[in-house]
């Protein structure tokens, strides 16, 4: 007697959590190339899956600094900014947030750097609260 196989997904063969035939369907369906070889979904869904781990981890970390039980918005911008491999991933990304969090651009520059580009952010500041009280004058 022959015995049925059991199907198992590729999802579970490859030990993700993410759906790969879902990655599979979108990356076909963007018509980035005309074929798609049959591990891209697996590899990309990996890779997705391994980005918003980190994320989500570094996030955790920033509510547990804040002593919150619950990640937010914020504390996933404020993961997202801290790590400039994030921040580079999400460059393009734009997060609504209602606080101020610093960006990782700031923590990446050295110390002189830094200053001479707070001094600059200043300057352009003053220049457009002048020409503002220009027009209104």
């Amino acid at each position: 007697m022959d015995k049925k196989k059991v199907a198992t997904s590729k999802q579970t063969k490859a030990g993700l959590t993410f759906a790969v035939s879902r990655v599979d369907k979108k990356l076909r369906s963007s018509k980035i190339s005309r074929q798609v070889a049959s591990n891209a979904s697996i590899f990309l869904t990996g890779v997705v899956e391994h980005v918003i781990l980190k994320a989500l981890e570094n996030s955790g970390e920033h509510a547990g600094m804040k002593k919150s039980k619950r990640i937010t918005d914020a504390h996933i911008l404020a993961a997202v900014r801290s790590d400039p491999d994030l921040a580079r991933a999400f460059s393009g990304f734009c997060f609504s947030s209602r606080e101020n969090v610093p960006k990782a651009i700031d923590r990446i520059l050295p110390e002189d750097e830094q200053k001479l580009r707070k001094q600059r952010k200043l300057e352009v500041a003053q220049r457009k609260k002048e020409s503002a009280q220009e027009i209104a004058d």
